[in-house]
């Protein structure tokens, strides 16, 4: 009998492993700078959503995927998120990140506004447990306003990180980034990983970025975290041997 439950728990150790071992995060990163005539231009924004691009690219275990600027048209965007995460199976992690304008009814794309409910409406096609929305943009806590919205994601196992609550700017900073990307990326390589098991968690990372954006922008901007997810879910995954990975990030 013992031999039998042995060989029963060897048999899906071979099963599930597999599964665990090649799970993947899809990544699609937006990112617009500039914008057509009579809408401000950003500095930073389209480098926001290559550095993010560059820090899943870096970890090795992710397929990304990535529009800026003038490519970045509504339906572009929309067309290259249902690419991105068609190919992801349940175990694996799906990821858009978006910098940018944010508007009360959405992100802003090149041509047109991206509505969060069209977002959300992608989310629900994928068949991945872990689903993550990260919107760097001004206003961008005006995602959970309307209760039709809060309604529909309490159905939907789905995370937004968002960088500002709703009546706050997203700030630019002297530097490459915003002030949001730039503790969002120090936070993903390692910086948030605070247990060193090299696997950051939404919990680890909304601590980092929240602290560090209201210190850097003394109380002017709060990020939120928001929707059905578990606190300890992995956000990114570091194998021992990616040197990318360092969680001794400087302030």
């Amino acid at each position: 009998m013992k031999r039998s439950i042995i060989s029963l728990m060897l048999l899906l150790a071979v099963t599930v492993m597999p599964f665990v071992a090649d799970a993947r995060n899809y990544v699609m990163c937006v990112g617009l700078s500039k914008y057509p005539k009579g809408v401000n231009s950003l500095r930073v924004s389209a480098n926001d959503a290559r550095t993010i691009a560059n820090v899943y690219d870096k970890n090795g275990n992710s397929t990304v995927s990535i529009i800026t600027d003038g490519d970045a048209t509504r339906d572009a965007v929309i067309s290259a998120m249902s690419r991105a995460f068609a190919n992801a199976g349940p175990n694996d992690a799906v990821i858009f990140f978006f910098s940018g304008h944010g508007t009360k009814k959405g992100l802003a794309c090149y041509d047109g506004v991206l509505s969060f409910d069209r977002i959300l409406e992608i989310m629900k096609k994928c068949p991945a447990r872990t689903k993550v929305v990260i919107a760097d943009a001004c206003y961008a806590g005006k995602m959970r306003g309307s209760k039709s919205w809060q309604r529909a994601v309490k159905n939907e196992d789905v995370m937004f990180f968002l960088s500002s609550r709703s009546d706050e700017k997203s700030r630019e900073s002297r530097y490459s980034n915003s002030m949001f990307t730039i503790y969002l990326e120090r936070g993903l390589r390692g910086g948030a990983d605070v247990n060193r098991d090299r696997s950051i968690s939404a919990r680890e990372i909304y601590d980092f970025c929240h602290d560090g954006v209201i210190k850097s922008t003394n109380g002017a901007q709060h990020p939120v975290m928001w929707g059905k997810f578990n606190g300890n879910m992995p956000i990114i995954t570091w194998n021992q041997n990616t040197k990318e990975y360092n969680n001794e990030q400087d302030d």
